[in-house]
């Protein structure tokens, strides 16, 4: 059934809460409010503090599967204890020379660098995590995770390996406690991508030996399509297409690239301009959602729902909120800020614009640690995108970037259980996930499927091209 009560601001707990202080406690020269955000709306698990970001999703995948199995861990993996435990399961040995070659086998078998190799899906839960992975790991599970795709997970993980020395180091390491986890709710903000997610997922787990060794690269991809698709999302504010992903260029490790590349413009440096101001919308985000309705609401759900006549009231609590705001920051010069020109669907989406704007302008211009923290939120975007599927290029900055081995598995993914795709086909299942390739990169890809015989002509002339399973 419709929702159709009125959206209304709560402007007495807006300033509660963001600690606005009454007016006749403002300090001239000082800042006169507290920041804060993911409390009315979750859309990002990111924080202000710049040591603690993420590059590497090694603990991630291991805190999203013990999700997923409703699992944690009792204790620290200990290496020695772990080579005793298999060894006492083998019982006698002919002398104390055969009892120490096991051990090294063991040791060099499914042990590295002091941690268990992962060997089967399994040895995933016992991949440690600090709490930063596991935020990110939280965030992941809240956006794409569903019941189906958790009974399929389960069922994979129950299920027993043939190997017996396998079977055998499975059955010695220490066993995980249950434990129901409770996820907080992030706001999907794109739907469209959890759809994708779930089907290709699908697909991945369809498949054991493909699933266990790219599942991180997988996640790693998912939450690079979702953040980048996200900060675009936001710049473009109630005119979003929610439907579908906006072009994001990519180019390739093995290709050389300039300025003139469709791939620089419209790829690491298109993103990084939306990227920059994520906190500034997860602020006015957090604003807008101190509402009567009960549910989180992103711009376009607030524009549908305060386009009606009846809602004009909202325009001047948005109205008087820029002023108290602006009056509580007191340590920049307002009058140095330049109104901006936009094309506005409403006018409560003009006052909205304009509530961004000063949160946006006094993050920027702060000298005092307001700029740093703003940066440091967005760091978590840039940096694991720099570190992840970007490659300096000199002066050219960073591109994205996708390696041959990204390729190889988006093909497998986009092409799922079909025999064949149409190259321009295929192309286009890229693009759905948020991938685009100009014309330069499209024939380096080809080249690669020719050099892995995949590339089937249905005709001399080479208009009908194919792309063979790689499965």
């Amino acid at each position: 059934m419709e929702d159709k009560r009125v959206y209304k601001l709560n402007l007495v707990e807006i300033k509660k809460d963001f600690k606005f202080k009454p007016e006749d406690e403002i300090v001239q020269g000082a800042y006169n409010l507290k920041h804060k955000h993911c409390n009315k709306i979750k859309i990002l698990p990111y924080t202000t503090k710049k040591e603690n970001i993420v590059l590497l999703f090694n603990g991630v995948i291991g805190a999203f599967f013990r999700m997923v199995c409703n699992k944690k861990l009792k204790s620290t993996f200990v290496v020695e204890e772990f080579i005793d435990n298999v060894t006492e399961e083998i019982g006698e040995f002919e002398d104390e020379n055969t009892r120490k070659s096991f051990r090294n086998i063991i040791q060099t078998m499914f042990i590295n660098n002091d941690k268990l190799i992962d060997f089967d899906i399994k040895t995933i839960n016992y991949i440690e995590a600090s709490t930063y992975e596991e935020s990110i790991a939280e965030f992941l599970f809240s956006l794409f995770m569903d019941d189906e795709l958790k009974i399929l997970i389960n069922k994979l993980y129950n299920k027993e390996t043939n190997n017996i020395l396998k079977r055998l180091v499975l059955n010695t390491l220490p066993n995980l406690e249950d434990s129901e986890i409770k996820i907080k709710e992030y706001k999907c903000y794109i739907p469209f991508i959890k759809e994708l997610f779930k089907k290709d997922f699908m697909f991945l787990i369809s498949n054991e030996e493909l699933y266990k060794n790219s599942i991180q690269r997988f996640l790693e991809y998912y939450n690079m399509f979702y953040i980048s698709q996200l900060s675009m999302k936001l710049s473009q504010f109630e005119k979003a297409d929610l439907n579908n992903p906006d072009p994001l260029y990519y180019t390739l490790n093995w290709e050389s690239t300039s300025k003139n590349r469709t791939a620089y413009r419209f790829g690491f440096e298109k993103i990084k301009k939306s990227i920059s101001t994520l906190y500034s919308h997860a602020i006015t985000l957090e604003m807008l959602n101190y509402h009567n309705l009960n549910k989180q609401l992103g711009y376009v759900e607030i524009f549908e729902l305060t386009k009606a006549d009846s809602n004009a009231n909202i325009k001047e609590d948005i109205k008087n909120l820029i002023e108290e705001y602006k009056n509580r920051i007191c340590d920049i010069k307002w009058e140095e800020e330049k109104e901006i020109e936009r094309t506005y669907s409403n006018e409560i989406f003009d006052m909205i614009y304009k509530l961004y704007d000063a949160i946006n302008f006094q993050f920027i211009k702060s000298k005092g640690n307001r700029n740093d923290l703003y940066n440091n939120y967005k760091n978590w975007a840039i940096k694991f995108i720099e570190k992840n599927f970007g490659k300096a290029r000199g002066s050219l900055g960073y591109n994205l970037n996708l390696t041959e081995e990204d390729i190889i598995l988006l093909t497998k993914i986009c092409i799922n259980k079909k025999l064949k795709l149409k190259v321009s086909v295929l192309f286009e299942e890229f693009e759905k996930r948020g991938i685009w390739f100009d014309r330069d990169s499209k024939t380096r890809i080809i080249q690669l499927y020719e050099k892995l015989n995949l590339l089937e002509k249905k005709s001399d002339s080479g208009d009908a091209q194919y792309v063979k399973s790689v499965l």
